[in-house]
């Protein structure tokens, strides 16, 4: 009898892996009952617009899709606080009063092949519906840091930002909404050399744009808060740091400050958030274990104009930190490089701002971790496409690889610095007579290393058919024996396409070495990374 593995992104739990999750589940489901959370469970699919793009949660692409027998489109559920939304519209549409809803159950979403990531997932959280005040902000922070430590969680960093100092500083600027949703995106990957050419092509005055871009060193202590209103004169943004400062007064008693700490660049990629957002990070997974924040407006579109506001608990991510606790947080900062040529310019530019090591200069050794001791660093090499592998896991805090690498693996990591050496073209080339083909939009056939950055262009950018052929080895071969109409492939000098007669028809995108760093490490480390990102612009080539 063939015995059945599960699909890929789903798992088996049982025995003492389990009993451990019923038991962490169970002290947090406590914490939420002693403050007077009600149950509530909302169906495991439903309707796709509860999801959809007009609340701004989970992309098309990445939601579980059907349609029933009356050819409506449903989907299983990725987000709990839009069916919650729902959920509270309905039934309490002429209720006044403060609800409190606590809730545990799975949420499903198409995650990308091979990335390691779990598609249907548990999650647990609270919402607040009907309070606007700072108090109700309060009530949550304090039940987010009660709900972690009894979970068993030692270690960790609350960081709470407020999406309305963004908001205030791109309606000073003369933004308009798109533009805003455009430079959240590189906001929130850390992406802010894009945001500043992004800015330049805005017309934002220089001035201007370096309080934007300064968002990147708002992270701190109370004193950012200060710094922060330094800056602004706007009254959202300064009304949104003075509600951050009233906040952490509120706070001060019980401990609760000892785990928080301010990023006011924190934007959430959610559309629904309207003021304070926070998320909660610790040692032993690759991104945050909590995440919440407040929503005045996400009932309003269910019918019922009340305020809202709440968290939820990766709890499969959680017990997975729980797991690795022992193991966690050694104090090393650990740089993944990518072999080659990107490891020796890499190696030198951090060299010219004090940083070296002396083991990885014998080229004979075969030792796979390099260490300075003194600097509590560790260093080790890896083909390109492992690099941004490495670093989302946190396997590496940080890593040097290149742009095409990061964009063909799409993976969830920040993008901190461009580096500006290595530098190419990501573009499409064949003979001169292809160039035909791409003017009127034919079906062409594509060969290229680079599917994804292949079929973002052509689709997303071009809306045009292709049929792409992934290759490994020589992709100017392609055309010259049939097998294709054009390439997509990184140019450098363009001698290989000359010496065999094919030419760069479009340019995709252009290309560099770029420093990318984990989500977690950014938080737990962030006084460390923050340092050597600052030196690293002093130093890097013109």
């Amino acid at each position: 009898m063939k015995i059945l593995h599960t699909p890929d992104g789903v798992q088996d739990i049982y025995d003492q892996d389990y009993e451990k999750k019923v038991s962490v589940e169970d002290a947090i489901h406590r914490v939420f009952k002693e403050h007077n959370y009600r149950d509530i469970q909302t169906p495991t699919f439903e309707f796709l617009n509860i999801f959809g793009n007009e609340i701004g949660t989970t992309p098309s692409k990445d939601l579980y899709k059907f349609s029933d027998r009356d050819g409506e489109i449903l989907a299983l559920r990725s987000d709990f606080t839009p069916a919650v939304a729902r959920c509270a519209a309905k039934y309490f549409m002429e209720d006044a009063d403060i609800i409190r809803f606590t809730y545990k159950g799975n949420t499903f979403s198409q995650t990308s092949e091979l990335q390691g990531k779990l598609k249907e997932t548990t999650q647990m959280g609270v919402e607040l519906i009907g309070d606007s005040s700072i108090e109700a902000d309060a009530e949550v922070i304090r039940l987010a840091i009660d709900a972690l430590v009894r979970s068993g969680l030692k270690t960790f960093k609350l960081t709470i930002g407020n999406i309305d100092f963004f908001k205030g500083l791109c309606l000073q600027f003369g933004l308009t909404t798109q533009q805003e949703y455009t430079l959240r995106d590189y906001i929130n990957s850390k992406k802010y050399f894009e945001a500043e050419e992004y800015l330049k092509e805005c017309n934002i005055s220089s001035e201007d744009m370096d309080i934007i871009l300064g968002l990147e060193d708002l992270y701190g202590g109370l004193d950012v808060l200060d710094k922060a209103g330094s800056l602004i004169s706007n009254d959202e943004s300064v009304k949104a740091v003075n509600h951050l400062k009233a906040l952490y007064d509120i706070l001060k008693d019980g401990g609760y400050t000892d785990y928080i700490t301010f990023d006011l660049s924190m934007v959430n990629k959610y559309r629904y958030y309207t003021g304070m957002v926070f998320r909660a990070y610790t040692y032993g997974v690759g991104d945050c274990i909590l995440k919440g924040g407040r929503y005045d407006n996400l009932l309003a579109k269910f019918g019922k104009d009340s305020a809202a506001i709440g968290f939820v608990i990766l709890i499969d991510d959680l017990l997975q930190a729980l797991k690795n606790a022992d193991n966690a947080g050694d104090d090393y900062i650990t740089f993944a490089l990518t072999k080659g040529r990107l490891a020796d310019k890499t190696l030198s530019l951090l060299e010219s701002i004090g940083i070296t090591c002396e083991e990885m200069k014998d080229k004979d050794t075969r030792k796979l971790i390099f260490v300075n001791e003194d600097l509590k660093l560790k260093f080790f090499l890896s083909k390109g496409p492992d690099v941004p592998t490495y670093v989302e896991y946190g396997a590496a805090d940080i890593g040097v690889v290149g742009e095409d690498t990061i964009l063909e693996e799409d993976r969830s990591i920040y993008e901190v610095l461009d580096l500006n050496f290595g530098k190419c073209r990501m573009c499409v080339c064949g003979p001169a007579e292809a160039s035909e083909l791409l003017k009127h939009h034919e079906k062409i056939r594509v060969c290229t290393k680079y599917p994804k950055i292949a079929k973002d262009y052509f689709y997303n950018k071009k809306a045009q058919t292709v049929e792409l052929i992934k290759l490994n080895g020589s992709v100017e071969l392609g055309p010259i024996v049939g097998l294709g109409d054009v390439i997509v492939d990184i140019v450098e000098t363009g001698s290989t396409l000359r010496e065999n007669g094919l030419t760069v028809l479009e340019e995709i995108c252009p290309l560099s070495a770029r420093v990318v760093v984990n989500k977690v490490s950014m938080q737990m480390q962030a006084t460390r990374i923050r340092e050597l990102i600052a030196k690293l612009k002093t130093v890097i080539p013109e």
